[in-house]
């Protein structure tokens, strides 16, 4: 895996994030890009203390990722197996189902570089670029798929219901609801194509964002009345 490449083409995906950095435990910082908003962090020390936090809360459980908010920024580590721990600095409203997706391409992306070898008769990087799209492409068109905020718009077909589950799921988790639901409707809409039809598969995915059994049966069965019933 060429770690600089597959950082440049998760940057390049994604124009919230303002800084990035691959880090693993046992050897350092693999790879890093920063702008000048984020170019003071220190991202050996960075590394060195969220990863040690994940190491010790381990002990009692399978951490994968971690989230620290600070400057009106949002500092997010993922756990790449195999590869180290890969922590982005972006802003509050990049969604965490956009950063997996993203990920996942640049790491398609990376690994098929890997795996293609070497020829005499490769063909031009134009031609290359021609035959597929970019990374930056397939997010920016998923991007524009998925638009949260109109769907919950006044006088959308979907308004009523959407903003309805929203304001529910702020009794039990509080203002972390508009982001987190934001990023619940996105996953949805780009599986379901959003309707009253599909808001079936919506709940779901909704209630789990609630981690009380019981807080999940009372949020249940505050939303019936939003939801369509067959």
């Amino acid at each position: 895996m060429n770690h600089k490449t597959f950082l440049s083409d998760l940057v390049a995906s994604l124009p919230e994030v303002k800084g990035a950095f691959l880090f693993a435990p046992q050897t350092g910082i693999l790879a890093k890009q920063f702008d000048d908003s984020t170019s003071h962090f220190n991202s050996l020390a960075i590394g060195e203390k969220l990863t040690s936090i994940a190491a010790i809360a381990s002990d009692s459980c399978d951490l994968t990722k971690i989230e620290v908010t600070f400057d009106a920024m949002i500092l997010s580590g993922r756990l790449l197996p195999e590869q180290g721990w890969l922590f982005l600095i972006h802003a509050p409203e990049l969604s965490g189902g956009m950063i997996k997706m993203a990920l996942q391409m640049a790491l398609n992306n990376s690994l098929q570089e890997s795996d293609t070898p070497e020829t005499e008769d490769e063909p031009p990087v134009e031609a290359m670029a021609a035959e597929a799209p970019s990374i930056v492409t397939l997010v920016e068109e998923a991007k524009k798929t998925v638009d949260p905020q109109a769907l919950m718009a006044p006088g959308a077909p979907l308004a009523k219901p959407l903003n309805g589950l929203q304001e529910e799921l702020a009794n039990f988790i509080g203002p972390a609801a508009t982001p987190v639901f934001q990023d619940v409707l996105t996953t949805w809409g780009q599986e379901y194509t959003p309707s009253l039809d599909t808001l079936k598969h919506l709940v779901p995915l909704v209630a789990n964002e609630i981690d009380d059994t019981e807080d999940k049966k009372t949020f249940l069965n505050a939303i019936k009345d939003l939801i369509p019933q067959e």
